[in-house]
């Protein structure tokens, strides 16, 4: 079923307008957040899946601490699109993108709905819940 998806990996959210979309879809409109896009976006790496043109689902790496470890985030599948592994897809991306730079450990703050989908991924949770913006979050992390 995939076949009909392909992805593509940038540097800036800048050069991939269609993940902006996506983002302002699913996390403004959808879900009320305010602070969803930051200067981190200028410097991360974004995955965009689409089916044909039509943009589906995004995320976004990024490195720190000498480019050992790197964050995912902003991980986002358009309603259509749900249900078709497609976010599985785009984790895989950043994953592949992330360790071809020399991570060693990958973390992430998850919406606390999501983190049986993490789990699935090999991601364990590492804190206590908290609140970003309005939402409840725990980190978690993977070590490569």
């Amino acid at each position: 079923m995939q076949s009909q998806f392909h992805t593509l990996t940038v540097c800036g959210l800048d050069s991939l307008p269609q993940a902006r979309l996506i983002r302002q879809e699913v996390f403004v409109e959808e879900q009320g957040f305010h602070n969803e896009f930051d200067d981190i976006d200028s410097r991360a790496l974004h995955v965009l899946v689409l089916e044909g043109e039509n943009p589906a689902a995004t995320g976004r790496t990024f490195c720190d601490k000498g480019g050992k470890v790197w964050h995912m985030g902003r991980i986002s599948v358009r309603k259509p699109y749900r249900g078709k592994q497609l976010g599985r897809m785009v984790m895989t991306e950043l994953e592949k993108a992330a360790v071809a730079h020399g991570a060693e450990k990958l973390v992430l703050s998850a919406q606390v709905q999501a983190v049986g989908f993490y789990q699935k991924l090999g991601y364990t949770v590492c804190s206590g819940e908290y609140l970003d913006e309005h939402c409840p979050h725990v980190d978690m992390e993977k070590s490569i």
